[in-house]
């Protein structure tokens, strides 16, 4: 935002997010995908970016409360480039973000200045583009996890020529990974991919008005995070003429069922619900933009993408140096306890790969962790399984009918279903061969 705009925002405002000038308080490097893209992208692409940069910024600036008060409301004026377009699509906007945080937004859009430096311009309008880019055929998110790894794995098996969008935080060790995927792609097919990472983190320059809260005092929960990987895409897209873009996540993660009353809303993420993508699609469709996020492993467990698609070319060390943890990067190791750890050491057994060291061994002997957190985790996951692989199809519909919503979404109910319990019988197997203070529990709860 520049600075002018704060006299806008009024006297109430409590902070001004900044990218460009001297006061920034953000750092968005986008020179790698500027090296990378070949055309300008349109004035609603560039403007969806910087939407995504304001409420991914705003998201962190702003900690969730506990109990009652985990809801925020979030007022935020942005800049764009065509007003209009984004108040006639404010409803279609503010869905996306309700079904990602839960939160309440109040958006405000004004006119951009025509003089305001551009964060997105191809390097091709002054300078030599990466001549690789030419022959992109498809855009691919990769985050350093298991799941992105395997899509871009995918794509690259299928004699695709995919260009790899990466958000690097503030986090060495995500950093690190993402550079170990990167060189884990490179290997499957040497000088086919294009990798371009954008830099998005706080800044605390001596210039800046607003600094951002210490890392203690930020929010953690990170939900508008997917809104920035589907922005990045998107203008990576159009950046190299392309349709089609891809967002992997496992279907459990995905569907995300939550797997006690206790997690409904924002507790359980939704980063790529199906309602998401087709919200987001839809509404880069009205905005002239051809791109669709895809997700081609909304059918499949994670036990089965990593045996499926990783075993078969990627040895367990390249499929092992990756995060699924909630606090990557923020502890010496993976903490054992949060649920994508759960469900990632339960995946990694189903597939045959070797067990990971965690902070806890929460698997091992639950009941030394019981009233902790962790322990709650553990009994949420287990008894949705033991939910799903007792239950008739009637009866989980009744558990959950927010699945009947999926076929709005172009999603089979019966295959959701149907992936839901093979990962049951996942958990089952992985417990009773490795876990049986565990496997004890499941018996219990049923």
């Amino acid at each position: 935002m520049p600075p002018d705009m704060l006299e806008r925002a009024g006297p109430s405002a409590d902070w001004c997010l900044q990218w460009l000038g001297d006061g920034c308080n953000v750092m968005a490097d986008l020179e790698q995908l500027q090296a990378a893209i070949c055309t300008q992208p349109s004035e609603l692409t560039r403007d969806i970016l910087d939407i995504a940069l304001a409420l991914y910024t705003a998201d962190i600036v702003v900690p969730r409360g506990r109990n009652e008060a985990w809801t925020r409301e979030l007022s935020l004026l942005v800049p764009v480039r065509q007003p209009d377009f984004w108040e006639q699509n404010l409803s279609a906007l503010l869905s996306i973000l309700h079904g990602l945080t839960r939160d309440n937004f109040h958006l405000e859009f004004c006119a951009r200045l025509e003089d305001c430096p551009e964060l997105l311009r191809p390097v091709g309008a002054g300078g030599p583009a990466d001549i690789r880019s030419r022959d992109v055929d498809c855009v691919c998110a990769l985050s350093g996890g298991i799941d992105s790894l395997a899509g871009g794995t995918m794509l690259l098996r299928a004699d695709r020529r995919p260009l790899f969008v990466s958000h690097r935080s503030g986090n060495p060790y995500v950093r690190q990974l993402q550079t170990a995927a990167e060189k884990t792609l490179d290997s499957i097919r040497p000088d086919t991919a294009v990798f371009a990472n954008l830099v998005v983190q706080p800044r605390h320059g001596s210039g800046a008005e607003f600094r951002f809260p210490v890392p203690g005092d930020r929010e953690s929960s990170r939900r508008l995070r997917t809104f920035l990987f589907m922005a990045m895409l998107t203008a990576a897209a159009g950046g190299v003429d392309v349709e089609e873009a891809y967002l992997c996540e496992n279907g459990i993660l995905t569907i995300a069922l939550p797997m006690s009353p206790g997690r409904v809303g924002s507790l359980s993420t939704r980063s790529t619900h199906p309602s998401i993508l087709a919200g987001f699609n839809a509404l880069a469709r009205a905005a002239g933009m051809k791109t669709t996020i895809l997700n081609p492993f909304i059918y499949r467990t994670k036990a089965e993408i990593i045996t499926d698609i990783l075993r078969p070319v990627l040895t367990p060390n390249q499929i092992q140096a990756t995060t699924s943890c909630w606090m990557s990067g923020r502890r010496n190791r993976p903490c054992g306890g949060c649920i994508p750890c759960l469900l990632r050491r339960i995946s990694m057994l189903a597939a045959g790969l070797p067990d990971e060291a965690y902070e806890i061994d929460l698997l091992a002997d639950p009941e030394v962790y019981r009233g902790t957190e962790a322990y709650d985790n553990l009994i949420d996951l287990l008894t949705q399984a033991v939910r799903v692989s007792s239950g008739t199809d009637e009866q989980l519909l009744v558990q959950w009918p927010q699945l009947l919503d999926l076929a709005s979404a172009g999603v089979s109910v019966e295959d959701a279903l149907a992936m839901y319990r093979r990962y049951a019988e996942e958990v089952w197997r992985v417990t009773r061969e490795h876990f049986p203070a565990v496997a004890l529990l499941m018996k219990r709860i049923g």
